[in-house]
């Protein structure tokens, strides 16, 4: 046993010894670790309703190009204020996904006067008070209180949440098994083994919303549809699953089954090494040769630890199957040019990572966005499926189209799902209702901490504020997305878009159209919502030339930019000839993919240098 693995031993008999002889722990108070005062949110004025008037972004054209196409990967056309309590979204192609956008943590509505104190004073992203169930009491220099705002409700259990951190996760684990906290994001490795063992705390698993799949390279070796299957079905998944940081699980579909239509069709083919040689022999499979295996020299999204994984796998191909491989490494920027122009030779590991629970993020960056990849060619039978599915608006009819797809996917075997990366945190044994979200926004307010009035989580940074839309971050979004809602948001444990501040967004024929119904709300300072105030929130996070993009940067809305694309000014004023705004990034130059500043897994998304934590891919 280590000597950390000791010290957790320790501290646990300890903490069940103090709680067997004496009084339960007292709550954990609101005080900065390092003795300093905790802080009032900044003492701004509180804003006043702005009478409504319609209004639209852009105010006149579209933020499309000519003839409704999309322009550098832009969803959005316009979005239009039209009464006070509809709002109508044009976008540039059809998007059956588009709930699942509204649905994001970053998708959050806020006031309009809010986003003008924002636009003056960047700090008061603090305080915003948005249409949550909880709004900013006070912060600390290592935390900050939440108050539920209104009685208890079924997302509002706790009346007081704290939210924590340190960088440390040691620091973290120990704070956690003494009982200052009731849960913690990302533990040590030993934390989680001791944890494991301790009846007083309890692991509950995060889904990442990622994939790891084998793919087939050049090469006759590779070319029959026969050798892929058995291949395929020669690969325990379950024990690969091993080479992952705990909380991954094998994959039988090439989606997570938390995502809608996730696990929609055929699961692909079980581990079976003794069926699986048998088909090799029939085919006259050469087990003579050797053959690379190449990965890139870095992680990228699904994909975490690429020679780890690469070894283990290498060592199962030897024992199920008799195959050699040789495991090649190749520079993650040239290792994305020869997956996506279909020239890597022999077998490979690749990964794909969803900021969007939607299938349409998965299946977008595998055969949808690389016409020229082996995957997408050998995909050709299902490529119009997917298509379809991703533009089609109903519940039955999209969960039909990617049934139908899956099946044919799993029929020509283009790549071979073999683990879905996940995480996992610590909560106390007596926190009912302990969940967590694949998308960072931790359903801390349905939880109870025993008898105690207060739910303490500790993560491993600071968050900056109470609005999503300009926090790109796990760490962010646990706070943030309990302050503000959207339209549309998830309900704990589920990722079934459901409606928040929208009685219910409803589309048109060919899901180009969607109009969005607003239910009566206010913000924890009273303000009414009306559709101005969705216009004003959309048009900060897309329009580089708004005084709210202006004043937090590009770099602010990445997830914006993931979800829908980022406009450049000048096409917000069409011309015949553009010419883009001075000071305005492009929309080629912004960053592909969510990578938050955080020690805490991405929302959905292993950082990586090339392929986008959410598809914009589109019929």
């Amino acid at each position: 046993m280590t000597n950390t693995r000791r010290l957790f031993a320790v501290l646990a008999l300890l903490a069940l010894a103090a709680s067997a002889c004496g009084p339960a722990p007292a709550e954990t108070p609101l005080a900065p670790a390092s003795g300093g005062a905790s802080s009032q949110p900044s003492p701004t004025a509180a804003p006043s309703d702005v009478p409504f008037a319609p209004v639209a972004w852009p105010a006149s054209g579209s933020a499309c190009g000519s003839g409704g196409s999309s322009v550098a990967g832009s969803r959005l056309g316009r979005v239009q204020a039209v009464d006070a309590r509809t709002v109508v979204f044009t976008l540039c192609v059809s998007d059956g996904a588009f709930l699942a956008r509204l649905a994001h943590p970053s998708m959050g509505i806020v006031d309009a006067a809010d986003l003008a104190r924002i636009a003056a004073d960047p700090s008061a992203i603090r305080d915003v008070s948005g249409h949550g169930s909880y709004r900013v009491a006070q912060w600390g220099t290592d935390n900050v209180e939440l108050a539920r705002v209104g009685a208890a409700s079924s997302s509002a259990a706790a009346p007081t949440l704290i939210l924590r951190w340190a960088a440390d996760p040691a620091t973290r684990t120990a704070d956690l098994v003494k009982a200052n906290v009731d849960g913690i994001d990302a533990p040590t490795p030993d934390g989680l083994d001791s944890a494991a063992t301790m009846p007083s705390l309890a692991v509950v698993g995060r889904s990442l919303l990622a994939t790891t799949v084998l793919g087939f390279g050049k090469g006759a070796a590779f070319a029959d549809v026969r050798v892929r299957r058995a291949i395929a079905s020669g690969i325990d998944t379950g024990a690969l699953a091993q080479a992952f940081p705990a909380g991954a699980a094998a994959a039988d579909h090439l989606v997570p089954c938390d995502v809608p239509a996730g696990c929609a069709g055929s699961a692909f083919r079980a581990f079976n090494g003794p069926a699986s040689v048998a088909a090799l022999q029939g085919v006259k499979f050469n087990f003579g040769a050797s053959y690379p295996l190449t990965i890139p020299d870095a992680p990228i999204p699904g994909l975490p630890d690429p020679a780890g994984v690469a070894a283990a796998l290498r060592d199962q191909m030897a024992a199920n199957l008799g195959l050699a491989v040789q495991v090649q490494t190749m520079p993650a920027d040239q290792f994305r040019a020869a997956v996506d122009g279909g020239t890597i030779v022999g077998l490979f590991l690749d990964g794909v990572a969803a900021g969007l629970a939607d299938p349409s993020a998965f299946y977008g960056p595998l055969f949808l966005d690389h016409p020229k990849s082996l995957a997408a060619q050998r995909a050709s039978s299902a490529v119009r499926g997917l298509l379809t599915a991703a533009a089609t608006s109903g519940t039955a009819a999209r969960q039909a189209a990617y049934a139908a797809a899956a099946t044919r996917l799993r029929d020509s075997v283009p790549v071979a799902p073999l683990v879905h990366p996940g995480a996992e945190t610590i909560f106390r044994a007596d926190v009912v209702n302990a969940a967590t979200s694949p998308l960072g926004a931790d359903p801390l307010g349905v939880m109870t901490a025993g008898d105690r009035g207060q739910v303490v989580f500790e993560q491993a940074t600071a968050p900056a504020g109470g609005w999503c839309g300009a926090l790109p971050s796990a760490d962010a979004y646990r706070l943030c997305g309990l302050v503000t809602d959207g339209l549309y948001g998830y309900a704990a444990g589920s990722l079934e878009p459901t409606p928040r501040l929208a009685t219910a967004c409803t589309a048109n024929a060919d899901a180009t159209v969607w109009t969005c119904r607003l239910r009566q709300a206010r913000t924890g300072s009273g303000l009414l919502l009306d559709a101005a105030d969705v216009v004003a929130t959309i048009r900060a996070m897309a329009d580089p030339t708004d005084p709210v993009h202006e004043a937090l940067g590009d770099a602010a809305f990445t997830a914006w930019t993931d979800l829908f694309g980022l406009v450049p000014g000048s096409l917000l004023h069409p011309a015949p000839t553009p010419t883009p705004t001075p000071g305005a990034t492009p929309a080629a130059s912004a960053p592909a993919s969510t990578t938050p500043a955080s020690g805490s897994p991405a929302p959905g998304a292993t950082p990586g240098p090339s392929r986008s934590a959410a598809s914009n891919s589109a019929p």
